[in-house]
């Protein structure tokens, strides 16, 4: 089956793959033996004493000094009681730690350095899991401390680092829900308030000079308002002025520029107040103040979170009842659906999630998720539905399969259906595979024929198609083989090799054995100046 899906660590969001999977996969294709297959790191470990990994990790940071900073900040972090915190946290710990990773691409040529900054933004993460542990504890201020050494040494980071790609950049544009987070867990004085914001206007207005501003400004604004309403600027909100007779009266002096500037003063009041509001959920979450959580998701149409919350509560009536009537997409009613079933109460996470299947977004994730629950319970015929919402945004070979064995004896009136699904699909390679089952040979061959199909989508075809259509791999392996050879580029020839391979096999079928040695013959004489080529030919 080769290789069926993929997932990076990195921001990306975009669609489609990003770009740290397809130079993984080039240099797979390319040069597949320096690949090797390893245990996972928790695995590896675990057969290794205590002594042993003392005397690993002893000589490890005797080689690479760095390491000591991060492997202290990471074990520095709160213990499960407050009270057994001997001494203080040393932020200055914290800070090394981050300028050894913000500093671990120097060495590295530019072209280099630029495929690592996803790994380095993740590094930094890893530090912010840090500070938000100690929010958890209830340390807020050493939290907000290691975040705010975090904005401060990741921002200046732009300076040593290739963020074309805007990695790093985003990162510190995000650090602004768990530094809104801290503060607002943090009882201050108004003047500590004052002080406070100023630190972060400055180090803000740092970051804005580079575009890394993201939502950081909610933690000036809870720097100053705290719990208090963000209060909006005061300016006009139209090009007109009232009179005494509430007639609107129109500004000739204004134009396109005035309102530019008019949105830019309003701007910092308003800005990124869903992401204020996240925080303060968090907060409130975090302290176990429920019902002041469950008023603010309510206050502030916070739909999925409060149905969570009273699912989490057991007021199980009552989530749903709300689920039904506010929740408007699928992708927000499998949240839900799945916290049901987490609680056992399977008849209201069934009920969630066929409600789910008749609002918009995007169905894959809660049909397949439906699907085998409802088949569990015995609805059949629920889980074919729920199959079948699933399968135009995720067609797989399997879900066909499923599709097909549930249907039973309305496949025949539902065949169609699903294979005009699958058509207008963009995955030809499952549509490939489904022909192949269905023994539709000549059409899946008109797949394969297409364009902008994957080779490997052709080579699926022709290896399940020899024995049955060998004049068609015939023409397919040589056509690609042919192409391959042409350039002079030895890391192709293996892959021509193979083509070539398979029209030997082929030619055997038809029984004629003695075309393919003429050809091959020909071949050799063709390419005689190209040793690798010849190397490759000489084991066909």
């Amino acid at each position: 089956m080769g290789i069926t899906d993929a997932s990076c660590t990195c921001a990306y969001e975009f669609g489609g793959y990003c770009k740290h999977i397809v130079a993984l996969l080039l240099a797979y294709l390319h040069h597949p033996k320096t690949f090797a297959a390893r245990k996972a790191p928790a695995e590896f470990l675990a057969d290794l004493d205590h002594d042993d990994l003392i005397a690993i990790l002893t000589k490890l940071m005797q080689e690479q000094p760095e390491l000591y900073d991060r492997i202290e900040a990471m074990t520095s972090g709160p213990s499960k009681s407050q009270k057994k915190r001997k001494k203080k946290v040393d932020i200055e710990v914290y800070r090394r730690n981050i300028l050894g990773i913000v500093h671990s691409l120097d060495g590295m040529r530019m072209s280099e350095a630029y495929w690592h900054v996803g790994g380095l933004a993740n590094q930094l993460r890893e530090v912010q899991e840090s500070a938000l542990k100690f929010l958890d504890a209830g340390d807020a201020k050493t939290a907000f401390e290691i975040l705010l050494v975090l904005l401060e040494e990741a921002s200046r980071g732009i300076e040593y680092v290739d963020d074309s790609d805007g990695e790093l950049g985003g990162f510190v544009g995000e650090l602004g829900t768990p530094l809104a987070e801290a503060i607002l867990s943090m009882e201050l004085s108004q003047v500590e308030r004052v002080k406070l914001a100023g630190r972060l206007e400055k180090l803000i207005g740092y970051a804005g000079d580079y575009g890394m501003e993201g939502n950081l400004d909610i933690a000036v604004q809870v720097a100053k308002s705290g719990w208090n309403e963000i209060p909006e600027a005061k300016a006009p909100l139209r090009k007109s002025t009232v009179d005494e007779d509430d007639d609107w009266e129109e500004d000739e002096d204004w134009d396109e520029d005035d309102e530019y500037e008019l949105r830019e003063r309003r701007w910092p009041a308003i800005a990124n107040f869903d992401d204020l509001t996240e925080a303060r959920l968090n907060v409130l979450e975090r302290q176990g103040r429920t019902e002041e959580y469950l008023a603010l998701c309510k206050k502030e149409q916070r739909h999925l979170r409060y149905v969570l919350k009273l699912s989490d509560l057991r007021q199980v009536t009552d989530a749903v009842k709300y689920a039904r009537k506010h929740l408007t997409s699928a992708e927000e009613t499998l949240q839900i659906a799945q916290r049901l079933r987490e609680l056992r109460l399977v008849a209201e996470a069934i009920e969630i999630g066929e409600h789910g299947l008749k609002l918009k977004g995007q169905k894959a994730g809660l049909g397949e998720w439906l699907g085998p629950v409802e088949e569990a319970q015995g609805r059949t015929k629920q889980a074919l539905a729920a199959w079948l919402a699933a399968f135009p945004e995720h067609p797989s070979l399997e879900t066909y399969k499923t599709i097909k064995r549930l249907a039973e004896s309305g496949w025949g009136r539902l065949r169609p259906e699903v294979m005009a699904k699958l058509r207008n699909s963009y995955d030809k390679r499952v549509l490939a595979e489904v022909l192949l089952l269905e023994e539709e040979w000549d059409e899946a061959i008109k797949v394969a024929e297409g364009r902008d199909v994957w080779y490997t989508v052709v080579e699926t075809v022709a290896d399940s198609v020899m024995l049955h259509r060998p004049e068609w791999d015939v023409k397919v392996s040589l056509k690609h083989a042919e192409r391959l050879m042409s350039e002079a580029k030895s890391k192709n020839y293996p892959i021509a090799a193979a083509w070539l391979k398979r029209a030997k096999q082929a030619y055997k079928l038809l029984g004629k054995a003695d075309e393919w040695k003429r050809y091959l013959g020909e071949t050799k004489e063709k390419y005689k100046r190209r040793p690798a080529l010849q190397s490759q030919l000489a084991r066909l």
